[in-house]
């Protein structure tokens, strides 16, 4: 039997064992109260302990590590061994800019030598050239001042060491030298005298970019190589430039955060940028805003086009379609380790576009002046001229087309040679050749009028 129990003395603030008990219950009940709030109990009285399972200040379990897509891996990769491969040539870069700079200075004093470009942001490849302007050159404003004094530099620049070759391009929007060195490391010097020269703004734009999306940095790389791969990473012949490349990633990148969508995966980046572009440009609208045009434009005018030298859109497009469909996660190769995806972008997409190109310089119909015929004056002037992306597809076709030719003229001559076929044996069918009449056979006899309509019924 169990010893009894102690009498509990009264409550302070009831005049007996009824009055205390009724205020042990309600203390109680505070207490599950604020408890269930979540705050701590008052009056002094201490709560059950709580399971640690519950307790709101356990921080959870860690995640497991997000796995990334193996396309990711692989472009991540290919971007180091870009930057690996773009650092051997760094060295020469900074030498020749050091002999630049001494070089400008003892003819201009007062001036400055500037890099800019995919060397100057950490975008460029190996082959990618040298973009460099000169800041203070006291020529004054205007095409003729600006080639003057690109001249004068041409003039000082023969004979040194690290010149290969230089030649001047005074009819470009912004004139320029270009030079070569022993290398072939290519140089293009400018000199920034006007708004127009966006070349700096353009380097520190990137930058901010690039600061803020790190992820832009391997997917140009990669964007960049293929594009090269193919021809098409050059503005000068309908290609797209590096400035617009970045601007564009740029744009989706913040479209794909502002949606919520994953940003940090490159392959679906990849991928995603491949969609958005083939639903921007597919149907040939190529006009897309410069970011610095409302620091180089007045209010109220046209903004610059980024794209406006981009021609072979139409090609950029079909490149980007077989792209998308090499690499979409249901391929079986999206997974597979033994099937790496990136050499076969580049081996398969580009050999499928130089052949649809081939394609359609094949197929596609002169112009109506190349198929009107000539006047009795002489020849027609108006001949049919390639499109200008297609000049390597239009040697292609004109080799195919003299093949073709000399494959049909022995054909002709084999079968004029050939001895003439035996009649058919008694008992056999005739061929259909054997079946033609050796002289034409004469017209068959007119057919009988047809007869008269009956008389009208009364």
């Amino acid at each position: 039997p169990q010893p009894p129990q102690p009498p509990q003395p009264p409550s302070p603030s009831s005049g007996g064992k009824e009055g205390s008990t009724k205020a042990q219950r309600k203390v109680a009940q505070a207490g599950q109260q604020e408890r269930g709030r979540g705050e701590a109990p008052r009056h002094g009285v201490s709560s059950p302990p709580v399971p640690a399972a519950a307790a709101p200040n356990v921080a959870p379990p860690p995640l497991p590590p997000m796995r990334t897509s193996k396309l990711h891996d692989e472009i991540f990769a290919f971007a180091q061994a870009s930057i690996t491969r773009g650092e051997a040539a760094h060295a020469e870069v900074q030498g020749i800019l050091a002999s630049l700079r001494a070089l400008v200075s003892s003819r201009w004093p007062q001036a400055t030598v500037e890099l800019y470009g995919s060397r100057a942001t950490g975008l460029s490849l190996a082959s990618s050239d040298v973009d460099v302007t000169l800041l203070g050159v006291p020529c004054g404003a205007g095409r003729e001042a600006v080639g003057g004094a690109l001249k004068e530099l041409h003039a000082l620049m023969e004979g040194q060491p690290w010149v290969a070759s230089q030649k001047l391009v005074l009819s470009a929007r912004i004139p320029v030298l270009k030079v070569a060195t022993p290398s072939s490391i290519p140089i293009d010097i400018t000199i920034s005298d006007s708004a127009q020269h966006t070349g700096l703004l353009a380097r520190d734009l990137v930058l901010g970019y690039l600061s803020e999306a790190p992820q832009l940095t391997p997917l140009v790389l990669v964007l960049k190589s293929f594009l090269r791969e193919l021809g098409l990473n050059d503005p000068y012949t309908g290609g797209m430039s590096s400035y617009s490349l970045v601007v564009l990633l740029w744009l989706f990148v913040c479209e794909s955060a502002h949606r919520g969508y994953n940003t940090t995966d490159l392959g679906y980046q990849l991928l995603g940028f491949f969609s958005m572009f083939l639903y921007r440009f597919d149907s040939q609208v190529t006009h897309v805003d410069d970011p610095l045009s409302p620091m180089i434009t007045a209010p109220g005018e046209p903004r610059e086009n980024i794209m406006h030298s981009c021609y072979q859109i139409g090609r950029v497009c079909r490149t980007f379609h077989r792209a998308l469909q090499l690499l979409s996660p249901e391929t079986p190769e999206w997974d597979a380790p033994a099937t790496p995806l990136l050499p076969r972008l580049f081996s398969e997409a580009s050999s499928a576009n130089r052949a649809t190109q081939t394609e359609a310089t094949a197929t596609t119909p002169p112009p109506a002046a190349a198929r009107t015929p000539p006047s009795s004056g002489g020849s027609s002037a108006a001949a049919s001229a390639p499109p200008p992306d297609s000049a390597a597809a239009s040697a292609i076709a004109s080799v195919v087309e003299e093949l073709t030719a000399e494959v049909e003229a022995q054909s002709t001559a084999e079968a004029a040679a050939a001895p003439p076929v035996p009649p058919a044996a008694k008992g056999e069918t005739p061929s259909a050749e054997d079946a033609k009449p050796l002289a034409p056979s004469p017209p068959p006899p007119p057919s009988p009028p047809p007869p008269s309509p009956p008389p009208p019924s009364p």
